[in-house]
Parts: C-alpha cells; sequence; structure tokens
C-alpha cells in the first residue's frame, strides 16, 4: 500500500518540457510544478465529471419498450399509448358478442297455436254474424298475432345473424374501457334500427291496403251487398263500414283506416239486411282491451291482451264459444318491459322482444385479436448504465486538446444534412396535452400518418354533429290532403256510388285520400328515420382528420338517405305486384255475377281498352261525365288533365299529375259541377307553379319520397369538441437531440485520438521490422513478450491490454444486440416497388392514399346471372296471353285446377323476376357508385378478402330486405282475408232468390285438408303444377320439373320446355320449388372481376414506410466502442496499476520472522 500511496503523491501526467541543460533545481521546479497541475487537474477533472453526471441525470428520453405476445394481463398493464397491432384487423362480432332474445310470452302461448285458432274459427258460418262480433274476426286477428310472431322472430333472427356477421375493424388492441364503450354504442344503434324497419313497413303496407280499397272476405271494412239489375245480372253492391264516433259523429272505413269499437260477443246470427251499427242490446261480453276496426290486422294491433292474462275473463269468453277446450291465461308476472294494457302495436314496435340477453367478452375479443407484440415509448431519466457508458466515452476527450475538438464539432454542426430519400433514422415521440382543434389541425397536416389523439368520449350520437332537414314536396303541406278538402270531394257517400268510377266526384277523393296517406307516411318515416340516425352513435377511438370525417359522415348521410329511400319504393313494388298478381277485390271496381248460374262467378265491369288481368297498366282518364242510371252511354263533360284511374288506386294515382291543381281556375270549374258546389266559398288555394313543374307525374314524386331537397350541416368542431382528446401524440422520424450528438463525437474524438495513436506506432513498428528484414522474426517476439512479464511496467502494459480487450468485447455483446426501431421511407412508390416491399414487410408496411374514398366502380366488376326462368319465354307477356286464352277462366276450369289462375301465377312469377333483378342491379349500381374507404393502401389479398365480406353481406341483407317485404305483404294480404277476383281463397255462397240488398255471405275455400279460412297458403297438386288460396302461393311451391317438361308445360309445342342441359351448371334442381329460388333473387351466381392496378392507381399513395425491430447494430455497435475507447484506455490502466501495485506489494511484503532470523 506504501509503494501505491507514492505513485499517487508523485503522479505526474505531464512531461517534462526542459531540456538536458536545465540545471537540477530548474528540473525539481518543472516537476513540482507538474505535479501540482496534475493534481488540479484531477480536481477539476472530477469536477467536471460530477457536472456531466448531474446533467446527463436530470435529462430524460423515449426508450422503445417491446413486449413479445403480450397476455391479455400484461396487456391491461401497458400504458395508454401502447400500440399493439392485432394479428387480425377483422373481427365478425359473433366471435366474441352472443346476444339471445327472449321474445312476449304470447308468442309461445296458447292464443297463437292452431288449437286456439280454430275453436274461434267459425268456417262457412263467419260472415253471418255483424262485423262487430268477436266470433267473426276472432281467428283472423289471432292468426295476424301468429304472423307477426312468426315474422317478428324471424326478423329478429335474420338481424341478429346479420349482425354476427358484421365485420369489427380493429388494427390495434383497444384498452377494454373503449372496447365495451364502442361495442355498447354498436348494439344500441342495432336495437334502436332492427325493430324500426319492421314497424314503417308494416305501416305502409297498413296504408296501401286502405289507399287501394281492397275487400276482406269478412266484410270488416266494407260490406257487400246483391242487388239485381235485369237480364239475369246481379250486382255485388259496396257500402262503406260505418262505426260510431262519438254520439253524433261516425267513421267511415272509406276515409280512415284507425276506426274503431269495443269488441263484443253477440247474442245474434244472420243478419239480413245491412246494419252499420252494431246491435249493442244482444250484447253478451264485452272483452276488455279488445276492440274492432276495419280490418283484422288494424284489430289486433289497436287492441290489447288484458283479458287474456285474466283467468277468469278468459274462462268468461271461452264459455261464449263452441268448444269444450281449456285454455290458460298468460301470466302477469312474466312482464318485464311492457305493461298489461300495452297495445300489440307497441309491442311490434319492438320487434315483439321482451328481454334482449348480450354477453360480450373482452377475453375472446383478445383472443381472436391476438396482438404479436406490443410496442410503447418509455419516458424516464438516463440510467445510472447511459451515463456511466457515457462518461466512460468522454475521458479520453477531457485529455485532448480542446482546440482539436470544438474544430470537429462546428464541422459536424454545420455539415449538411442527407438528401437520401431511404434514411435510416430513429422513430421519436411528443405528446401534447389538451390540444385546441386549431393545433389539432396543424399537427394533422405535419404528422397526418403518424398522429394520434385518444378521444375522451369515443362513441357519440350522429346529432351531436349533424343537422338534417328534408324539404317535402308542396303537396305534403297543401290545402289538397288536408281533412277540410277531402272531406269536400267526398260529397256524400251514396249520391256518389251512383257517378261511374272514372268520374271525378266518385273517384278523385281516393286519389288525394291515398296522397294524403302517403305524405303522412313518408314524413312520419323520414322523422322516424332522422331521429333513428341521428341516435346512431358515430364511434371515433381516436380523433380523424376534417376530410377523412367529412367523407365518412357524408358517405354515411348518402347511404341512409338512399337505404330510406329505397325501403319505401320497393314495398310500394311488391305490393303493387303481389296485388296484381293475387288479382286483389277492390271497391274500385263493380262486380256482378249471373242469377241463373249453377256456379257464382265473378265478372268485373270493364272500363278500360285493355284487361287488368293480363296488364296493370291499364289506364283512364278522370272527369266529369253524364249519363243514365246503367252508365253504358255517358257524355263527357270535362276531363281532368292528365288525371288518370288505373287498374288499382295506386297505379292510376303514380301515372297522374296535379296540372289542374296548380291552377285555381280548373279546380273552380270542378267545383261547379259537385252536387253542393262551394261556389264564392270556395277557399281552398292551389299549388304554386314556382315551386314544381305542373306536368311532373306523381311517381316520380313518390320515387324520392316526395322530398324535393335535403339539407345538412356537419360541424368538425362538435366533433371535436365532443371527442375532446386530453393529448395528442405523434412520431416523427429525426436524428438524436443535439446533447446526446455532441457527448457523442466527444467520445468517437477521444476514442479515435487513442485508438489512432496506437494503430499508427503499431504501423511503424511493423515497418521499421519490414525495413531491417525482421518482419516475422519481430512479430514472434511481440507475442512471446505478451505473455512475459519481466519488469513490472511491462506487467502493467498485458493487464491493461488484457482488460481493455476482456471490457470491450463485453460490451460489443451486449450492445450489438440491443433492439432499435428503424422506420424507412419510400416517396411516391410504383406498383412494382410496393409489391416487393410487400414481400418483405407486409406485418410493417404502411402507405397512406391520397385518395381514402375510392369508388367501386373504378376498379370493381360484378356480374349477377340469374336463373334461366327469368330469361325465358314463361315470363313474357306473349306466354300470359297464351294460357288466358279467351278469358272466362272459371267457366273453363275448375277453382283446383291451375290453369283456373295459370295468368295470375305467370304474372307473378314474372313480376318476381323483375323485381329482384331490379333489387339486385339497383344495388349493385349503388354499391358501385358508392365509395370503398380506406385510408391506407391495402394488399390485394386482403383488398380481395374484403371485398369478398362486403359481397357476402350485401348478398345476404339484399336478399332479407326483399324477402322480409315479400312475407310481410303475404302475411297482412293472408290475415286480412282480402279476396281474389280468382275467387280462389273465398266464395260467395248462393241464395236462393236475389232481393235488393240482401247481405252478401262468403265462405273459405278448402284444398285438400287445408282450408284458406285458416291459412293462405294452402295449395295442392294439380298436375305437376300448384292451385292455392292465392296464384302467388300457388307458383311459389310450384317445383321446376314441369318447366323442364314440355308435355307438362305446354303439350301443344307453341312455346318451348327449358333446356335440361342447364341444370348441369345449376346450384338448383328438379325438385326445388320457386320460393326456394327466390329466396336467392333468383340469382345462380356472381362473376366478380377486381382489377387490383385500377384500385392502387386511385388510391395514390404519396409515401410508403415500413419499420423494423433492428437488434444487430454492428455499425452503431463499432461506434460506441470507438467513443468509448479513450475513456476504457484511461481506466483500464489505472485499474492495471492499481492492480498490479497492489500484486507487488503483497509479493515483496518482508517477512518479520525472516528478518528476525537474519539479524
Amino acid at each position: 500500500m506504501l509503494s501505491l500511496k507514492n505513485y499517487f503523491v508523485n503522479l505526474n501526467i505531464f512531461e517534462s518540457s526542459t531540456d538536458s541543460t536545465a540545471t537540477d533545481e530548474e528540473k525539481e521546479h518543472e516537476c513540482r510544478s507538474n505535479i501540482i497541475s496534475t493534481r488540479i487537474f484531477f480536481i477539476v477533472f472530477i469536477i467536471v465529471l460530477v457536472e456531466l453526471t448531474i446533467i446527463m441525470k436530470t435529462r430524460s428520453r423515449d426508450t422503445l419498450i417491446i413486449v413479445e405476445n403480450p397476455s391479455e394481463d400484461q396487456f391491461i398493464n401497458l400504458p395508454s399509448d401502447a400500440h399493439c397491432p392485432c394479428s387480425r384487423i377483422s373481427l365478425s362480432y359473433g366471435e366474441f358478442i352472443s346476444i339471445q332474445i327472449r321474445f312476449h310470452q304470447i308468442c309461445s302461448s296458447d292464443f297463437i297455436s292452431d288449437r286456439w285458432i280454430k275453436t274461434i274459427n267459425f268456417g262457412s258460418n263467419t260472415t253471418y254474424f255483424s262485423a262487430s262480433n268477436f266470433r267473426k274476426e276472432g281467428s283472423a286477428i289471432f292468426q295476424s298475432l301468429e304472423s307477426f310472431c312468426r315474422l317478428s322472430k324471424d326478423y329478429a333472427i335474420q338481424s341478429i345473424d346479420s349482425f354476427n356477421k358484421d365485420l369489427f375493424i380493429s388494427q390495434e388492441v383497444l384498452k377494454e374501457s373503449v372496447f365495451q364503450s364502442q361495442i355498447n354504442g354498436t348494439i344500441h344503434q342495432f336495437q334502436l334500427l332492427s325493430p324500426s324497419g319492421f314497424s314503417i313497413q308494416l305501416e305502409l303496407i297498413q296504408k296501401l291496403t286502405a289507399g287501394n280499397r281492397f275487400l276482406s272476405a269478412l266484410q270488416t271494412n266494407y260490406m257487400q251487398s246483391y242487388v239485381p239489375w235485369g237480364n239475369n245480372i246481379v250486382l255485388i253492391q259496396v257500402h262503406n263500414q260505418v262505426f260510431p264516433d262519438g254520439e253524433h259523429s261516425s267513421c267511415s272505413c272509406r276515409i280512415r283506416i284507425d276506426c274503431n269499437i269495443e269488441s263484443m260477443i253477440l247474442n245474434e246470427f244472420e243478419q239480413p239486411n245491412i246494419d252499420y251499427y252494431p246491435p249493442y242490446g244482444k250484447m253478451l261480453m264485452k272483452i276488455p282491451g279488445m276492440v274492432h276496426s276495419c280490418l283484422p290486422v288494424n284489430t289486433i294491433l289497436l287492441s290489447t291482451l288484458e283479458c287474456f292474462y285474466n283467468q277468469t275473463c278468459l274462462n268468461d269468453l271461452v264459455s261464449l264459444l263452441p268448444t269444450t277446450e281449456a285454455f290458460t291465461a298468460m301470466s302477469q308476472f312474466e312482464q318485464t318491459r311492457y305493461e298489461l294494457n300495452s297495445t300489440i302495436q307497441t309491442i311490434i314496435d319492438n320487434l315483439m322482444i321482451e328481454e334482449w340477453v348480450i354477453d360480450i367478452s373482452y377475453k375472446k375479443y383478445y383472443e381472436q385479436c391476438a396482438p404479436i407484440s406490443c410496442t410503447y415509448f418509455k419516458n424516464d431519466k438516463y440510467d445510472w448504465k447511459f451515463v456511466l457508458t457515457q462518461l466512460i466515452g468522454l475521458l479520453g476527450c477531457i485529455i485532448m486538446v480542446c482546440s482539436f475538438i470544438i474544430q470537429n464539432i462546428v464541422k459536424f454542426i454545420r455539415r449538411r444534412p442527407s438528401q437520401n430519400t431511404e434514411s435510416i433514422s430513429y422513430l421519436q415521440q411528443k405528446t401534447i396535452h389538451q390540444p385546441s382543434e386549431f393545433q389539432f389541425k396543424e399537427l394533422e397536416k405535419i404528422y397526418s400518418s403518424n398522429l394520434y389523439c385518444s378521444c375522451s368520449t369515443v362513441s357519440m350520437n350522429y346529432s351531436t354533429f349533424i343537422m338534417i332537414e328534408p324539404y317535402f314536396h308542396q303537396i305534403c303541406s297543401s290545402d289538397l290532403i288536408s281533412d277540410a278538402w277531402i272531406n269536400y270531394i267526398k260529397g256524400d257517400n251514396i249520391l256518389n256510388d251512383y257517378f261511374p268510377i272514372f268520374d271525378y266526384r266518385n273517384s278523385g277523393v281516393f286519389h288525394f285520400q291515398l296522397l294524403s296517406l302517403l305524405c303522412q307516411h313518408s314524413q312520419q318515416t323520414v322523422n322516424i328515420s332522422i331521429k333513428t340516425f341521428l341516435q346512431t352513435q358515430f364511434l371515433s377511438s381516436q380523433v380523424i382528420s376534417q376530410n377523412r370525417f367529412e367523407t365518412k359522415v357524408n358517405s354515411s348521410i348518402n347511404d341512409w338517405k338512399s337505404e330510406t329511400i329505397d325501403q319505401f319504393l320497393q314495398t310500394i313494388k311488391i305490393f303493387q305486384a303481389v296485388s296484381h298478381g293475387n288479382q286483389l277485390m277492390s271497391q274500385q271496381f263493380h262486380y256482378y255475377i249471373y242469377s241463373n248460374d249453377t256456379k257464382m262467378n265473378l265478372e268485373v265491369k270493364k272500363y278500360f281498352n285493355c284487361s287488368c288481368i293480363l296488364s296493370s297498366s291499364c289506364l283512364i282518364s278522370i272527369g266529369l261525365y253524364e249519363g243514365d242510371l246503367s252508365w253504358e252511354f255517358y257524355m263527357t263533360l270535362f276531363i281532368v288533365p292528365n288525371f288518370f284511374l288505373g287498374c288499382s288506386q295506386i297505379e292510376g294515382l303514380m301515372k297522374s299529375t296535379l296540372e289542374c291543381f296548380y291552377h285555381l281556375s280548373c279546380m273552380i270549374k270542378l267545383d261547379r259541377y259537385f252536387d253542393f258546389p262551394l261556389g264564392s266559398s270556395f277557399n281552398f288555394s292551389n299549388l304554386n307553379q314556382n315551386l314544381n313543374p305542373p306536368n311532373e307525374i306523381i311517381e316520380s314524386i313518390i320515387n324520392r319520397l316526395m322530398i324535393d331537397s335535403w339539407t345538412s350541416n356537419i360541424s368538425f368542431s362538435s366533433y371535436y369538441n365532443t371527442c375532446s382528446p386530453s393529448s395528442c401524440t405523434y412520431q416523427y422520424i429525426s436524428r438524436n437531440d443535439l446533447f446526446f450528438v455532441i457527448t457523442t463525437i466527444l467520445g468517437i474524438c477521444g476514442g479515435l485520438s487513442l485508438g489512432l495513436k496506437l494503430l499508427t506506432l503499431i504501423i511503424l513498428r511493423f515497418i521499421e521490422n519490414i525495413i531491417n528484414n525482421n518482419c516475422f522474426n519481430g512479430f514472434i517476439t511481440m507475442i512471446k513478450n505478451l505473455f512475459v512479464c519481466n519488469t513490472e511496467q511491462r506487467l502493467i502494459n498485458r493487464l491493461h491490454f488484457i482488460l481493455l480487450l476482456l471490457i470491450l468485447y463485453l460490451i460489443f455483446i451486449f450492445s450489438a444486440f440491443k433492439p432499435k426501431l428503424v422506420t424507412i421511407q419510400i416517396i411516391k412508390p410504383s406498383l412494382s416497388n410496393y409489391k416487393d416491399l410487400l414481400k418483405d414487410h407486409s406485418n410493417s408496411l404502411q402507405c397512406s392514399c391520397s385518395q381514402i374514398s375510392i369508388p367501386y366502380e373504378t376498379f370493381l366488376n360484378i356480374e349477377p346471372h340469374f336463373h334461366d326462368l327469368c330469361s325465358s319465354q314463361f315470363i313474357s307477356d306473349e306466354w300470359i296471353h297464351y294460357i288466358y286464352g279467351e278469358g272466362h277462366l272459371s267457366r273453363r276450369f275448375s277453382f283446383d285446377d291451375y290453369r283456373y289462375s295459370a295468368p295470375g301465377q305467370f304474372l307473378s312469377l314474372s313480376s318476381l323476376c323483375k323485381l329482384s333483378q331490379e333489387k339486385v342491379n339497383h344495388t349493385l349500381s349503388h354499391l358501385l357508385t358508392s365509395y370503398f374507404i380506406n385510408s391506407q393502401l391495402l394488399s390485394e389479398n386482403l383488398l380481395i378478402e374484403q371485398i369478398e365480406i362486403i359481397l357476402n353481406r350485401l348478398q345476404s341483407t339484399t336478399s332479407n330486405s326483399f324477402l322480409n317485404i315479400l312475407n310481410l305483404i303475404r302475411e297482412m294480404i293472408g290475415s286480412n282475408m282480402i279476396m281474389s277476383k280468382w275467387i280462389t281463397n273465398w266464395e260467395y255462397i248462393p241464395q236462393g232468390a236475389f232481393s235488393d240488398y240482401v247481405y252478401v255471405h262468403t265462405a273459405p275455400i278448402s284444398y285438400g285438408e287445408c282450408n284458406c279460412g285458416l291459412s293462405f297458403k294452402c295449395t295442392q297438386s294439380s298436375g305437376d303444377m300448384m292451385s292455392g288460396c292465392y296464384p302467388l302461393e300457388s307458383i311459389l311451391q310450384t317445383k321446376l320439373y314441369c318447366f323442364y317438361d314440355q308435355n307438362c308445360i305446354d303439350s301443344n309445342g307453341n312455346f318451348t320446355s327449358l333446356n335440361m342441359s342447364a341444370l348441369k351448371k345449376s346450384q338448383f334442381h328438379l325438385n326445388s320449388t320457386i320460393e326456394s329460388i327466390l329466396n336467392n333473387l333468383m340469382i345462380e351466381e356472381y362473376k366478380t372481376n377486381l382489377l387490383y392496378e385500377n384500385y392502387f392507381n386511385q388510391c395514390q399513395p404519396l409515401s410508403c414506410s415500413y419499420s423494423y425491430i433492428k437488434t444487430h447494430d454492428i455499425t452503431q455497435t463499432i461506434i460506441s466502442l470507438i467513443s468509448l475507447y479513450g475513456g476504457l484506455v484511461i481506466i483500464t490502466r489505472c485499474l492495471a496499476i492499481i492492480f498490479v501495485k497492489i500484486y507487488q506489494h503483497k509479493k515483496n511484503r518482508i517477512n518479520p520472522e525472516v528478518l528476525q532470523q537474519n539479524i
């Protein structure tokens, strides 16, 4: 220890500058000065090191932390700014959400069972009860209720299945709170939207049924009586059903669809004459909660189920029925959502769902997302490892001449940056707290692809930032649909019936009544739809740019408007097709029979130049006429311009214009011919020609949902304020900070100076040996001298060398494999560049599209191929005229012969083909003109996958949408027992004698064991075709076999059967029914062609960037070693001296015992 102490006391790091002529005193003085300088140097050196240590420990840095294959528990504990890319970015909701529903108990009760419906069905005696008698319509209204249960279940299950197949896009794993918020918002939106579509369609069908004045076989909306007309002709006179409405007023089913009175059981049978009011004196029971309305469907919707929760009430009701069956009332204690007195309409408005049971599994979501790794930046003070490393690197520099270092620092600072676009740099991160909208927009301009601003409110209603205002056609706010106008033009009901149906005084009111219903429904539909849409949740976990936000919201608004209008029009078109094919009876026409016929064959009085059986487009002008009582001969007084009567009320209205009603003079002229003209009191206003063209047909108005224009206001500021990001984090590519650069350069300079000094000495010694021709021997001697330590100085040198190599080696091993995230950016890559990059960096490659919304039509082509039946001659007018022949089918065939209703069946088939093609083509056209929105360029495989998912979803929703409307229309027509002109579901019961205004009775027709009074879907085989209650039901149950058999379809050979060879390529077979083909919208297959190059060109990526974790950074490691070398040389030199001095001290220590012996 003494020698070590002496070493440090006499330590002198400065070389002597005196020459050999200096005196000993001068040398001693210089030596002492050097020793003092050395001590001062060490004091200053230590102070500098301490100051540097303090500076480095007070600075912070972002350190990239990588967690490989994180578990859910690990992910939960990660900071909020961690990025964990999902290995699957698109998950179907069904993978982590379970939705179960429990329906209202009525849908599992006795009261929709066949047992109950048959109990309250009176068969051929049904129409012998008065209209207000429960026994007349009881079976029909509970059939309606059973239909609602079945349709609601199907609709709800389809909706859930469709929801389960919808994709939840999640590029990164969401925190559980954010995930739950987003999913709950989506589910709430789903629960909101699902029932509304069903209710809106149902209401429109009700209004179309009422507006077209269809006749129920039960005669609950219109009563029918016989009126002998001479020449064995018996006219079937149709009378309005009138309900008492207050003490001195009444409600007519001709004008309103919601007329109702309390439902009763009356002690009466076979009412002989027309009676508008119920015989209250014969009332046996008033059924609590039940009402009687114009049609069975209206009745059940307006009724409650109060009596059917009460066993006593139910027993009293059953006791008045001819049955020994026992029925159990529903439980009053199972109600959870509805009141006992809730109407069926209220229950149906919620799809008859009692309870939603929803299970959202975050665990399943996380497992399916399956992040491969998570990365985040940890902002910490520099650790001691880094500080010591930097200090070691600086040791050599402190000893060097400052001028050299400063000169190099200035050169480094003033050097020009590299212009290479493919630069390898380091990813830095910065966070801005509580950013304003202005700050966000500025950051978004610069760091659009790497800016993350998490919303504090993830889900928000569209109403937060959108205002939508529709402007309806002026007709919907005009006098022409007001109650005052309708009451004025309806005139006297009895007198009006004596005018022909094409007289304005008879049929004019129905056009305006239907217009009023359509206006009401369109306004109601739009208001509900807007309310529903604005309550829809807009999900945004991150703030998105204003351009992308407005594009996304506008796309949602356009899709919503298109879907709302399409549903409205689709319902009308399908309703028209079903009505025409089934030839539903309407109060619009006059019907008659021949009293001398053994079979009551219904005939329709002809008013058109064409047959409404063969074409629905027949028209006759509505005007003012004068003629005899039979109206066989009449004189035209005035024709209302372009105002038509058609084969149905809706057909005539849609082809009409409102020209006359834009001119007050025309309206006043019509008034003059009324039985009670207003004259000078006429104060109704005409329409304004400046707002709409007078010659616009009403169909074009209906086709836009009676709306002239829309206005929408989208507020990005409101969205941003609601989102309210607490912070914005952006990542940017940069080099290390100035302090780190300076300290590193200083270290490198120190290391290089010492390293170059050593290297120069080695090279000079090596050259000297070569010159002396002793290279090899000198090298051998050097190796030997390396491990032979004859002197203390040589021992220090050898130990110094070994320690230095060992430490450098250990530093190399540990630092060369430290992971670093390296980002590379390529400006405006070509398609070939992109594909090459995708091969090597598919996991991290990101290319931002310059166009975030791309029209599908620019890169996608879809061609649907329909079943051959829809392009065959069997849906042509020629075929339908051929099978209709000379008409009078009821006289040529029996009702159970398919030829009896064949024209109606093939008209229905033709309509279904056309509507299916129209629906599919319109849907595809809408898809192709809509936009594929994605801010990032997708790979070809991922794009194909996304398009396939979109198409599968589109096919499913398109077919479900079409079939749900069709099935609802079928059920409503069947449940209301609407009569067919074909007389295939209900028939007139023959009378012994036909007297004036004798009440008409009808009876349901049976097909085999199936009765049309219990099911409108009854069918039976007729050869290889079918016959049934309605032509539509018959054709739907018909199998394909007959269309491929020449003898079956047309034994005369005038029309050729379908080619059997086509079945080889078809997905359908001979036993497939028409309904099974319709379930696919008559489509055999879709042919899709995707042009990825076009998609790439439309996207036009401005840049692509990819990142990778570099663990073998040899260059950086060598730089680090160079920077450390200078300091390590000094440290290891000091350590070597200390170790050698300690070793020499122990070795040369004097043994006291040996010394004593020597003395």
